[in-house]
Formats: C-alpha cells, sequence, structure tokens
C-alpha cells in the first residue's frame, strides 16, 4: 500500500469515522471537539509539552557522569512504546484501525502496529500495566540524577514532569478518542456521542459492561 492510498480517506464502513470521509462529520456533536482524525498539530504539541522534561533529566544524567545508561533507558522507551504500551493502550484505539502498518495519532506516532485493533475498552490489569510502564518510563532518570546529586535538575525535572502530566490531561486528554485510557479525561456525553457514530466500537463497549445514557 502506498503512502498516499494510506492517506486516502477510506470507504468502508467498519473502520472507525476517524477515517472514513470527512464528510461523515455533518451535524457530529463531537466535531471540533474531540481528536477524531490526525492533525500535526496536536503532535506537535505533544512533543512540546514533554520536551522541557526531556532536555532536564537528559542534561542531568550526563553532569551526573551517568550519560552511558541513557543507552539503558532508550532500550526501555522502545520496548514500552513500541511493544507494551502498543500492546495494552494504543490497540484499544481508533487511531490504530487505520489501514497501514504505522501508526499516525497525536502521541505515539510512528509505532508499528504488531498487535491487532481490539475496540474494546481496556481492562483492569491493562491499566495497570500501562500506568505501571509509564512511572517506570518517566522515573528511570531520576535514579541517576539523584546518585550524582544533580538535585537542582531533579527538581526542575519532577517539575516539567508534572507540568507536563496536567498539561497533557488538561488540553489531549480531555480530546483524546482512547476513552478507555487511565488519563482521558472526556466527558461522558461525548464518549456516547463518539460511540453512537461508530457501532463497532459500541458493540465492543457494551459487550465489556459500558453502557450509554440514551
Amino acid at each position: 500500500m502506498t503512502e498516499s492510498s494510506e492517506r486516502t480517506p477510506s470507504r468502508n464502513p467498519s473502520l472507525p469515522c476517524a477515517w472514513r470521509s470527512p464528510s461523515e462529520c455533518k451535524d457530529c456533536p463531537a466535531e471540533g471537539i474531540l481528536m477524531c482524525r490526525f492533525d500535526p498539530k496536536d503532535l506537535a504539541t505533544f512533543f512540546i509539552t514533554i520536551l522541557p522534561y526531556g532536555i532536564a533529566v537528559i542534561a542531568g544524567t550526563i553532569l551526573a557522569g551517568y550519560d552511558r545508561y541513557l543507552l539503558l533507558w532508550l532500550a526501555y522507551s522502545i520496548f514500552f512504546f513500541f511493544v507494551w504500551e502498543a500492546r495494552v493502550l494504543c490497540s484499544h484505539c481508533p487511531y490504530w484501525a487505520e489501514e497501514g502498518r504505522i501508526l499516525r495519532c497525536h502521541a505515539n506516532f510512528g509505532v508499528v502496529k504488531l498487535w491487532r485493533y481490539r475496540p474494546g475498552p481496556m481492562g483492569r490489569s491493562e491499566k495497570v500495566q500501562f500506568v505501571t510502564g509509564a512511572l517506570l518510563w518517566i522515573g528511570f532518570p531520576f535514579v541517576f540524577l539523584l546518585l550524582g546529586r544533580e538535585y537542582l535538575l531533579s527538581s526542575i525535572g519532577a517539575a516539567a514532569a508534572l507540568s507536563a502530566a496536567l498539561g497533557l490531561r488538561n488540553r489531549a486528554c480531555s480530546r483524546c478518542i482512547n476513552f478507555s485510557c487511565p488519563m482521558n479525561t472526556v466527558p461522558k456525553l461525548m464518549v456516547d456521542a463518539y460511540l453512537k457514530r461508530n457501532p463497532d466500537i459500541r458493540a465492543a463497549w457494551e459487550a465489556g459492561g459500558y453502557r450509554l445514557d440514551e
């Protein structure tokens, strides 16, 4: 499949509306509120939000003299984002259903789709795994910053991580269509509106115990 064909709206009615013709967005109450379609601006905002944390902890690890362990952090990052998180979180997201092998979304752009698309909500175990894996990823560099007594950069990094989490929760997670993510804050009214326009996802969610407010 060519790059151009991947980016052409699909006519497959079983796909989430995110990957069908924009003409179907007419009269949708979620239009302009949810991040229903991939927009590079959302991706740029995501990376800008987490950039201060990355700069602080990488600089601190280097100044602490433990820069060789950044390779270990890189290895874990690849495993977490491309394998672990992709399995427990991303494979539930409507963005994962797009035709093609590469994920295009506002956060994990570029992840290879190793797993099948699962339209139902995340299970409890998957949520625990995601939170555990994310905390390990965030906390890993601080071990070396503290060992190297880089307390200032440790404090800056911690503040940047907290700021990024709050910023994403307020500006991105409040609009994200991966509704079962532990960080997601989309109101139930909008979740219901989206599910009503996507019968396959709705059926999978209802099979998992979710009930719409009719």
